[in-house]
């Protein structure tokens, strides 16, 4: 399976390399054996090579094997990262969180016509008609909110809630009904 050609002036490994799975989930205890790989016992070994031949020997040092990591691109992940980042205001001192820029701006806000007949009569006019008469001006609109989100409650997981009721039964003792407790 896995020998060592030696001669004093070339030397060469010739053992297979581990698997990935033999390398990370394989213990060492399970190598540990009174022979090497090719049937030889320990304590008839000839020529051994040095550290310097062994050294020598192998090609390149190679990295140390890791476990596996995802390192696709995630371009719609990326995308929702990003779009949530640009959303964001500037941070305000007195608030313990940063606010999001306010969706809409002034100048791309409008209002449907009314489609009542004889809406534009000032003879039939309303002052629920006059208030939303005008589109709002830059400095009558917010820059940024605080909007809230249902973050703390994702956090329970339970599907129903417990019961946190005040049970105002007595509690009856298994030993003796001097040690019952009717609070």
């Amino acid at each position: 399976m896995a020998g060592l050609t030696s001669s004093r002036s070339a030397f060469a490994i010739t053992a297979k390399e581990p698997s990935y799975a033999e390398a990370f989930y394989g213990t060492s205890n399970g190598l540990y054996k009174g022979h090497w790989h090719d049937g030889t016992r320990g304590s008839q070994v000839g020529d051994v090579p040095t550290i310097q031949e062994i050294l020598a020997a192998r090609p390149t040092i190679r990295k140390p094997i890791r476990p596996l990591i995802v390192t696709a691109k995630t371009v719609l992940a990326d995308a929702i990262r990003d779009e949530r980042r640009n959303n964001m205001a500037d941070k305000v001192l007195s608030a313990d969180v940063v606010p999001k820029k306010f969706p809409v701006e002034a100048k791309n806000m409008t209002y449907p016509t009314s489609a009542k007949k004889g809406a534009d009569n000032p003879l039939y006019a309303c002052s629920s008609q006059s208030i939303g008469k005008e589109v709002p001006m830059a400095h009558q609109i917010t820059d940024r909110y605080f909007p809230s989100t249902n973050a703390f409650t994702k956090g329970f997981v339970d599907t129903r809630p417990r019961y946190t009721g005040l049970s105002t039964a007595p509690t009856h003792s298994k030993v003796h009904c001097a040690l019952d407790e009717a609070y």
